[in-house]
């Protein structure tokens, strides 16, 4: 599936827009938004109850669309989405644990079972978040722009909410995104003096 630009975005917040657009009640069935959140105003989950109307079929699911807000588009065209299921395997999966949580069970080994374990999963990592002053061994070594690689970091504060990471090998000061995607251990947590 491709990507749905609109010009019809009113304004009235992309989360409530989206929940309206994926929300229908026609001779088939019923789609509505249970819960919804809009993560980094890049990612749009939902749980989302399906009802067969000829069948009386109930089905609650999620909906994932990457989104693209763009206010000062040339062509108007300032709000675009990708909508897929998580019966298409998204490789998105910071979904709040709270929609995860609302979904039918599903058949163990299909693609929205091997989702849902990494929605999971990235809630775990993100729960082990290093603070500051923990000394992080990752699972493979990170390269730098200005060559250097590394496994071994300790988290410093980086003004005032950020972090960043000191290489104990060079003692290089370095910013690792996507934390919470890597595979790491904390090896100890230094004691401040």
């Amino acid at each position: 599936m491709g990507w749905t630009f609109t010009s019809a975005y009113d304004g009235s917040g992309v989360r409530a827009f989206l929940d309206r657009q994926f929300e229908c009640d026609n001779e088939d069935g019923k789609w509505e938004i249970l819960k919804s959140a809009l993560v980094r105003l890049k990612t749009y989950y939902a749980a989302c109850r399906w009802t067969d109307k000829k069948t009386g079929r109930v089905r609650i699911f999620a909906v994932v669309a990457l989104v693209k807000y763009n206010p000062k588009d040339a062509e108007g065209l300032c709000l675009g989405w990708k909508e897929m299921t998580e019966d298409m395997g998204p490789f998105a999966d910071e979904c709040p644990l709270s929609i995860r949580d609302l979904l039918d069970s599903v058949a163990t080994g299909s693609d929205a079972s091997e989702w849902r374990e990494r929605v999971r999963a990235w809630h775990a990592r993100r729960k082990a978040a290093p603070e500051p002053g923990d000394i992080v061994v990752f699972d493979e070594a990170l390269s730098f722009t200005d060559g250097s690689s590394g496994r071994r970091f300790r988290c410093e504060r980086f003004g005032r909410r950020g972090r960043a990471w000191r290489n104990l090998d060079n003692g290089g000061l370095y910013r690792i995104s996507n934390i919470a995607r890597r595979d790491f251990v904390i090896e100890r947590k230094e004691i401040s003096p």
